[in-house]
């Protein structure tokens, strides 16, 4: 023996109606645990891993930065002409 077609939506309206009750409840628990997580993980004390990741990178970092030099710039704020540019760098740090 089955389920009718009401049966199935009287079923899949309360389905749909304790997952919505559950997910609400979760939202804001969730939304405080993860809250409360990361305020105790961010803070740079020894043990915690912000600290472990601030002292000793995985990886080394550097920064580079490229700087375009305009070569005519009378030609383009006169008569909009194509810009020439230089590149300068990378400059690493």
């Amino acid at each position: 023996m089955g389920c009718d077609r009401n049966c199935g939506l009287i079923a899949g309206a309360v389905i749909g109606a304790v997952l919505a009750v559950f997910g609400g409840i979760l939202m804001p628990v969730g939304d405080l645990l993860i809250q409360k997580t990361i305020k105790k993980q961010v803070v740079l004390e020894e043990g915690t891993i912000a600290f472990k990741n601030w002292v000793k990178t995985g990886t080394e970092v550097y920064r580079q930065f490229w700087i375009f030099d305009v070569q005519n710039p009378q030609e383009v704020m006169m008569n909009s002409s194509n810009i020439q540019v230089k590149q300068r760098g990378p400059y690493t740090y």
